[in-house]
């Protein structure tokens, strides 16, 4: 099914067991979902938000985890992503547990974990640093206040494009607009009480989190990660 396209984009397919229908034979599900989402526009439930903008392709580098059209994936070993994605990266020593790097030009972190330390198990995606922004700002301070960065914070933002399921994805892209652009099984969804996070499904044993600039739908993207669910 859909991949994500960045020159680091994460790309990993949704379980088959999903099913497939053909546009012109939809099935029981897609009715009754179509259905509903008639109902619940027309009763104020959901909005009518409009046409989602368009993020055309060509800005770099481009992620699906394909980054610049080298395949990637969560469980493998550093190294194979630090080749991929290229110079410019800083690294922990590989003594350190568990391992992270990050490409502060990119605006890209990946980090280990305790118990695989030597496997990506994270993938982020800065597309904001706009300190007024920040919601939720757990940074230590300095004397004076200001926030200190981890040592393994990327600085940058990302400057390429974004692909997932064939939607375009840029620091302008609203939430909306990027569910309504996904494929309907990523299950996008908001909080219970704020959308400042919303959650989503990248594959059978991944997930999709966001960071918006702002607790409802129209919040702009900030952060796109992707993690492991598994040790």
């Amino acid at each position: 099914m859909g991949k994500i396209y960045v020159p680091i984009l994460l790309a990993v397919a949704i379980p088959a067991c999903y099913g497939q229908t053909s546009a012109a034979s939809p099935s029981m599900g897609d009715r009754f979902n179509s259905a509903f989402e008639k109902a619940a526009k027309a009763t104020g439930v959901i909005k009518g938000y409009g046409r989602p903008s368009k993020v055309d392709k060509g800005a770099q580098p481009a992620i699906s985890i394909y980054f610049n059209n080298h395949q990637l994936m969560l469980g493998r070993q550093m190294d194979e992503w630090k080749k991929a994605i290229g110079s410019g990266g800083v690294c922990s020593p590989k003594s350190e547990r568990p391992m992270w790097c990050k490409w502060d030009t990119l605006g890209i972190e990946i980090t280990a974990t305790f118990e695989r330390p030597q496997l990506v198990s994270q993938m982020k995606l800065h597309f904001s640093r706009d300190p007024e922004e920040s919601l939720y700002d757990t940074r230590p301070r300095d004397a004076k206040g200001k926030p200190i960065d981890p040592v393994w914070l990327s600085k940058g933002v990302f400057p390429g494009y974004l692909e997932l399921d064939g939607f375009g994805i840029d620091k302008h892209a609203k939430f909306w607009e990027v569910r309504a652009g996904a494929d309907r099984q990523r299950d996008l969804q908001c909080g219970l009480q704020s959308c400042a996070h919303p959650r989503g499904l990248f594959g059978p044993d991944a997930a999709i989190y966001l960071m918006l600039s702002r607790e409802d739908e129209y919040g702009e993207l900030r952060e796109f990660g992707i993690t492991s669910s598994t040790e």
